[in-house]
């Protein structure tokens, strides 16, 4: 029998070979094709249609049904946050359970056949109390110089981002996940200090974790100015504005001057705002955003509407403004959104379905009520207990 032993092993060979090579071509791959100015998803053209939803924003119950919603209106992606601060409460004790449960979010996504693009900082602003970053990094260090390359800094960041990588890992689209595209920062082109040896270091060791299994990207403001100070060398950039009646090729100039190849991406399309304390509630109007989507599908260029469902500032998250005054974010973070903090379709959700819908000539399948029955839990009567400044609890925040 031995003379047959070689003949054996180069059968197992071709075998594994075999094997190997079908694994190779089965991957999942998504890549910017930038000769061709496209997204190429398993290397097909692919404009992703998406709507921004943070799971720190819904209780976890909710999410199939926001998700669900999103799917119903035309939407092919679903673009999300990853808020640090609600991860790592205290400092190295880690959270990803209930509605802390990021990849269970990212998991019904995948059920629904959603794609996702995530947004992880790790400043992510989003209105959120100190943009996302976790209280505890200015009492290790109060003079710490965030968003740099800092030492004192980064080594925190690095730090988180070992453990929130091998969390998303198994879900990257290379690795047969949903998640195609992972940003870098967030709008650093806004930041008053600009540290290109930081945006530099935070672009390879997001590499290191991410490697070709998902496209790096940069959002930033649509001006010059903006983009040269945001985008980083190697990382694909995107931009932001709202609805405009004007030419959209006007709003991507500065872009195309930078980077004249692949695809056109607006990563925030704004569906509203943000409503302050002591200021009427933020209202936007539907038609103008329309007529841009519209214009988006016409011409292949990829959005996320920002936001698609608000939801709510649980606790003492809810940010402030950007103005020279300081202006304290309510608690709802309903935006004037399509879909609205309850949860109930708004008539700009449902001129966004039919304006994709028959842009994209497809229709629904899913049967989606108008809202959801709502409880009444009678009147609930407060009586003052102590001041602020008496109360134990309250003084134990300021110790």
């Amino acid at each position: 029998m031995l003379p047959f032993a070689p003949l054996f092993l180069l059968l197992l060979a071709d075998v594994i070979i075999q094997v190997s090579s079908d694994e190779t071509n089965s991957k999942q791959t998504f890549e910017v094709d930038y000769n061709n100015k496209q997204f190429l998803k398993d290397g097909e053209p692919f404009t992703f249609v998406a709507g921004e939803i943070h799971y720190f924003r819904v209780p976890r119950f909710y999410w199939r049904d926001r998700l669900s919603k999103l799917k119903a209106a035309g939407c092919n992606t679903v673009t999300t946050y990853v808020e640090w601060s609600f991860h790592e409460p205290k400092e190295g004790e880690f959270r990803f359970d209930g509605d802390h449960d990021l990849i269970r979010f990212l998991c019904i996504a995948q059920e629904l056949n959603l794609t996702a693009i995530l947004r992880p900082g790790p400043y992510i602003c989003a209105e959120r109390e100190f943009g996302g970053f976790p209280y505890w990094l200015l009492r290790i260090n109060p003079e710490m110089q965030l968003r740099t390359n800092d030492t004192s800094y980064t080594y925190y960041v690095e730090k988180w981002f070992n453990v929130l990588f091998t969390q998303i890992k198994p879900l990257l689209y290379g690795c047969g996940g949903n998640i195609i595209m992972i940003q870098v920062e967030n709008e650093y082109g806004s930041y008053p200090i600009n540290d290109k040896n930081y945006t530099i270091w935070l672009k390879n060791i997001m590499e290191k974790h991410v490697g070709n299994d998902a496209v790096l990207f940069t959002t930033d403001g649509f001006t010059t100015d903006l983009l040269t100070r945001g985008t980083i060398p190697g990382v694909f950039a995107t931009v932001d504005f709202g609805p405009s009646d004007e030419p959209i090729e006007e709003k991507f100039d500065a872009l195309l001057a930078i980077q004249p190849n692949g695809p056109l991406v607006n990563s925030e399309l704004y569906t509203g705002w943000i409503s302050y304390w002591g200021r009427p509630r933020a209202e936007t109007e539907t038609q103008a955003l329309v007529n841009t989507i519209v214009a988006f599908l016409q011409n292949n260029v990829s959005f996320s509407m920002y936001m698609f469902h608000g939801g709510t500032n649980f606790g003492f998250t809810a940010g402030s403004g950007s103005e020279e005054t300081y202006l304290a974010d309510i608690t709802s973070y309903d935006y004037d959104a399509p879909v609205s903090e309850a949860g109930d379709l708004t008539p700009k959700y449902i001129a966004i379905r039919d304006a994709i819908m028959k842009s994209l000539n497809k229709s629904s399948d899913l049967t989606i009520p108008i809202a959801k029955k709502k409880g009444d839990y009678g009147e609930v009567k407060l009586h003052p207990v102590c001041s602020c400044f008496s109360c134990p609890i309250a003084l134990s925040f300021c110790l």
